[in-house]
Order: C-alpha cells, then structure tokens, then sequence
C-alpha cells in the first residue's frame, strides 16, 4: 500500500515546504530531495521500512531551522554554532509527528555527520554515522549542487563534483554507490512509500505555534486568530474549519529569517505594506502543496484594504483578524469605526464589535 500524494501534498508538504523557505531555497526542494534519498535507498537494496524512514527525513531534513531564531547582528561564531543544532531540532520535531516511520528522526539527527568527523551536532566518523543518514547527507549535497541558482548542474557532472568530498565529509563506498544510482539515470521524479494517515490540522497548529514562538511578539498568535476567526465566520455566513486553518496558515509569512518586525501600527500604510510581503510568503508556501493551494488566494490577498474593491470575504476577515490582535480592546470600538469602508468591510466589523460586546 502507498500513500504518498495526500502525505506530501498535505502537512507534511506544508512542513517542508517551511523548511526550504528558511533555508532559502526553492519550495519543493526539500520533497525532491526526499524522492532522490528514498530512490537511493531502494538501490542499495533497504527494505520498505527504511525506505519509508528515508523519505520522510528526507522531506523534513531542514525543518529545525524553524526552532532557531536569531539577531541580525549577531556574530559569525555564535551563528555557526546555533546552526549546528539545527538538526538536532529537527529529530525532535520529527520525532514528535505521529506519522513518523521508526528511525526517521535519527536520519535527520545525523545526515550532516561528516566521514572525517567534522560534521554536526555529534561528530561521528566512519561508521559511526548510520548509512542511511550518510546517504541523505549525500542525495541532500548532489541536489544542491544541480539546483545551485548561480551554476546549475546536470546530474551527472554533479554527481562526478561529489568525489571531491569522498572520504572526508562523505564515506568512499557511499559516494561510489551514489555515482553508479545517479549514472543510471532513474534518479530523478516522485517517489510512492507507505506511510500512516497524519491528522493535518493538528500538524498545521503545532507548526504554526513553532512559528509564532520565535517571535515573543507573535507567541500564542495562530491560535488566538484562528479562534476568533471561526467565531467570526460563523456572524458573517463562512465557513468557520476553514477560516481557523487560514489564520494558521497566516504565520507562514514568517518562515524567514531574520524574524520580521511586527510591532507596528497596524491601521498604517507601512503595516499595510510589510503585511503584504507576509502575505504573499505566506500565500506562495500555501501554493506549493497541493492540499492547501486553494487557500493560497484569501490568504495572498488578506493585506488589501476594502477601498480597494472586490475584496475576498475571507481575505476581509483575515486582516480584520491581525488588526484586532493587536489592538487594546477598549480602543478597538473607535478604530474600527474609523476604518470600516476603508479598510475594512462595513459587515465585517460590525460583526467583530457585536462579539466585542458580548464580550463579559
């Protein structure tokens, strides 16, 4: 049995796709580089088990980097050293998913071991780092090196640029094996494995509190915006499940370093403007997976004011949502009132202030 679209294009894809936009990379890149480990491990011959184990790390192998948050100015040394926990972070995170295949979150833990010992977070050497994270730490180089967006490479001059690095950062009877799977040139595409159901919204809500947590501005966001928002898609006719999932989703515009600035006014043209760029991050990771590409549109849109015209009803209520929050209650009645036909739905904030109200 396999099942891999609904997991990689549900929040498992989500997941990954967080993690290649901390690392700066193309979204999707983490999913590639899943199929090109999983592929890798069916050639050396792993069982359906460690297949699985592969795949699933593979996906998430950069997900730690949601856990590190640091100063712009901070210095290179200090730097360095929180990014060498970063996978570590991630077998946790891993771990921690319901899903996940035994030994996944010890692949991700070690696949930037190196074969001389220089590698993060443990220095192993040798056989000391499992072969299964060795090979990711292999698949994870070559795919960088084809996607590199200054000089691409095709696979096969990538593959042949790994032998630079056989026997120090990577083992030589690994890269040899590596080359002979690449030169066979069925490396590359989607790849099927068996995996469990995951229950995405409850993924959704842990990754978007991770999210908020770097920030203690935004802590505890997410989930004061998504339940308020189903209440408020109830007054106004809409679909409440889905307006709660879009306010998580909103704190994947945070999925950048360094952390944004959110402590200004939010009734601003500058909020306006920084809350757009959040906006469409947030709408793009949304685009990559399959499973929430529809959600893409309200949540891209969620920055434009009412006086634009045609606005999105949940699109409306999403930015209502992340104005109020930020907001001191008592002032909240007049400030809207002054915004409503602005940029905000008059219906919209009536409905806000009638829950305000009934408020004990």
């Amino acid at each position: 049995m396999t099942v891999p679209v609904d997991l990689a294009d549900g929040a498992l894809g989500l997941y990954s796709a967080v993690g290649d936009a901390f690392a700066g990379r193309r979204l999707g890149f983490g999913r590639r580089r899943a199929a090109v480990a999983a592929r890798f491990a069916r050639r050396r011959g792993r069982g359906d088990d460690a297949v699985a184990a592969t795949w699933f790390a593979g996906s998430l192998a950069e997900i730690g980097l949601v856990t590190i948050a640091l100063a712009p100015d901070i210095g290179e040394q200090k730097r360095t050293l929180a990014y060498a926990d970063v996978p570590l972070h991630g077998s946790r995170i891993v771990a921690a998913l319901p899903s996940a295949p035994p030994h996944a979150a010890d692949i991700v833990r070690w696949h930037r071991e190196h074969d001389d010992g220089t590698g993060t977070p443990d220095r192993l050497r040798w056989d000391g780092i499992p072969a299964d994270a060795a090979a990711l730490g292999i698949a994870h180089a070559f795919l960088e090196s084809v996607e590199d967006p200054e000089e691409p490479r095709e696979g096969v001059e990538a593959v042949f640029a790994l032998a630079a690095e056989s026997g120090r950062r990577f083992a030589v009877d690994l890269v040899r094996s590596f080359r002979e799977f690449i030169l066979a040139g069925d490396w590359d595409g989607p790849f099927a494995v068996a995996l469990p159901p995951i229950d995405d919204d409850e993924a959704l809500r842990v990754l978007a509190e991770r999210i908020d947590a770097r920030d203690g501005r935004t802590e505890g966001r997410s989930e004061r915006l998504a339940t308020l928002g189903a209440t408020l898609a109830k007054r106004l006719g809409l679909d409440p499940g889905r307006t709660a999932r879009l306010a998580r989703l909103l704190a994947l515009g945070r999925a950048i370093d360094p952390v944004p600035e959110d402590d200004f006014d939010p009734f601003s043209r500058f909020a306006r403007d920084r809350r757009t760029a959040l906006a469409r991050r947030a709408g793009a990771i949304a685009a990559s997976v399959a499973a929430y590409a529809p959600d893409a549109a309200p949540l891209g849109a969620s920055a434009s004011w009412y006086e634009d015209g045609d606005q999105e009803p949940l699109a409306g209520v999403l930015g209502l949502l992340l104005a109020v929050d930020a907001l001191n209650p008592i002032d909240a009645p007049r400030r809207l009132a002054a915004a409503s036909g602005t940029q905000f739905a008059p219906d919209t904030t009536r409905a806000y202030l009638a829950i305000l109200n009934e408020a004990p």
